[in-house]
């Protein structure tokens, strides 16, 4: 999503970051409006899925994304790299609340598109079940209007009906959220209570960008299950401390009941965690990294930013509040040249 984070001035360049996708689009077909804007703006990419081998285009100043997710900085060298993205702004709103009760076993909170893995974690919970446990699952999976039958779970009710007898589905809970709602549905203070009142969370998926769903876990103090081979920075925090992993999916089950049979008997170091997710201390970072690269340009950072709240979803185009989205029903991508003519106007260059 095109975030403007400063307006220029007499003096100094402001800065505006797009995403990958936006990035290879305004390669390809907008270049005279992206040469247009790096006369006024420094222009950073911010690489929220996992990129190896995305393209970095020539009118980019700087790049957001970590090691673990691409390879920009292997490729192109001389690339200005800020290893920040959008887990690293996960709203403070996630943190332990000893006096919430743990009610759920395990959470799951993931849209229902194939690269989720949602059948194979119904498997898995019917193992579990199958092994005489009666473990309280959560799968928290909102709809989007981009749903569709190539690349998502879309029989995921029926096959909860058909997999789970009456007595497990009072056990195991799918709260479909209607597409009509925002990103994921519920905000995240509720949100928050769901990850304090569980015992571990899960994410079954093998590719990811920045998952925010472990940010969220690690930060409420609930361990993490997750399959170890998994690619992109899922794991870039996770410790035997403060998570289960896998090997074999066939495995998974067998990961989450050793999490939540031992939930009370993990450790989480706050201080590094807080260091590496939260988002008061993201800003704090990503404005170290502005200051060396308004010297690299021979100009001066003043320190002062705009539309820093809830960096988290404006990063990676979950954000909908912007002029040039169409509405809060789609992600916030700019695709269009209607998108991206609106966005130029807001620049006010």
């Amino acid at each position: 999503m095109a975030h403007i984070f400063k307006r220029p001035t007499d003096s100094a360049k402001g800065i505006v970051v797009i995403s990958h996708q936006e990035a290879y689009r305004g390669k390809d077909h907008y270049p005279d409006m992206m040469n247009r804007i790096s006369e006024k703006y420094f222009i950073g990419v911010h690489y929220g899925g996992f990129s190896n081998g995305a393209p970095y285009p020539g009118f980019a100043s700087f790049f957001m994304g970590r090691p673990s997710v691409t390879d920009i900085s292997r490729r192109y060298p001389d690339a200005f790299e800020i290893p920040i993205v959008s887990s690293n702004f996960t709203s403070t709103v996630f943190r332990k609340d000893p006096e919430v009760k743990k009610y759920w076993d395990i959470i799951n909170i993931s849209r229902a598109a194939n690269v989720k893995k949602l059948d194979i974690f119904f498997r898995e919970i019917k193992k579990i079940y199958g092994k005489g446990y009666k473990y309280k699952v959560l799968l928290i999976s909102p709809k989007r209007h981009e749903d569709t039958p190539e690349d998502h779970f879309m029989d995921i009710e029926d096959a909860y009906y058909r997999m789970f007898s009456k007595e497990e589905r009072q056990l195991f809970t799918l709260m479909r959220l209607a597409q009509n709602l925002e990103f994921k549905g519920l905000s995240k203070t509720q949100l928050s209570y769901f990850y304090q009142s569980s015992k571990c969370a899960t994410l079954f998926s093998d590719c990811e960008g920045s998952p925010g769903v472990i940010a969220e876990a690690l930060l409420t103090e609930i361990p993490v299950v997750m399959y170890a081979g998994q690619l992109g920075s899922g794991k870039d925090f996770l410790t035997d401390g403060n998570s289960v992993v896998w090997e074999d999916y066939n495995n998974a089950n067998e990961c989450l009941i050793r999490a939540v049979e031992n939930h009370d008997k993990f450790s989480f170091d706050t201080e590094s965690l807080a260091n590496g997710y939260r988002e008061d201390r993201g800003l704090e970072q990503l404005k170290i990294y502005f200051d060396k690269l308004y010297s690299l340009h021979g100009q001066e950072f003043d320190g002062e930013l705009i539309n820093t709240d809830d960096l988290v979803s404006r990063l990676p185009s979950h954000y909908t509040e912007l002029p040039w989205v169409d509405s809060r029903l789609y992600n916030g991508h700019m695709t269009t040249e209607e998108h991206y003519n609106k966005f130029y106007s807001e620049l006010k260059i």
